[in-house]
């Protein structure tokens, strides 16, 4: 999250795993540290990216991409502690979602089904009037 500390590691399989490691952000160096890892104080959302390292003789790391979310805000409580004021009439709930999918649903299946109907028709007529139809090659000897 923004404001957070974040650490990145860069070790190997083998042993000694902690060496002095450069990392990389984007593809552009950041900076080389003796321990292996590399922290990235008060992060921001400018930090977001793809970060590698490289230990020299061992190789470079797979890249790990780093998202930084926002941090939520608290809200602060209502100045006011009367209640909400009432009415006497009772509003009309919202309408149903289902409503617009049904309407939705209904459409495409009356524009669908008779494209598919006719295009599964024309598909079997052709193939009925070409059973007899074979690809004949002929090879010419000289």
């Amino acid at each position: 999250m923004e404001g957070d500390d974040v650490t990145l590691l860069c070790k190997t399989k083998t042993t000694p795993s902690i060496l002095s490691a450069t990392f990389y952000k984007d593809g552009s160096l950041i900076r080389t540290e003796s321990t292996g890892h590399m922290t990235i104080h008060h992060v921001t959302r400018s930090d977001e990216g793809l970060y590698n390292c490289y230990i020299g003789g061992h190789g470079e790391s797979q890249s790990s991409w780093i998202t930084v979310t926002e941090k939520p805000t608290t809200r602060a409580p209502p100045t006011s502690t009367s209640p909400p004021p009432t009415t006497t009439e009772a509003t009309p709930p919202p309408p149903p979602c289902s409503a617009n999918l049904v309407h939705k649903v209904v459409y495409h299946l009356v524009v669908f089904c008779p494209y598919f109907i006719s295009t599964l028709l024309i598909e079997e007529r052709l193939d009925d009037d070409c059973d007899d139809v074979n690809v004949f090659t002929t090879e010419h000897h000289f």
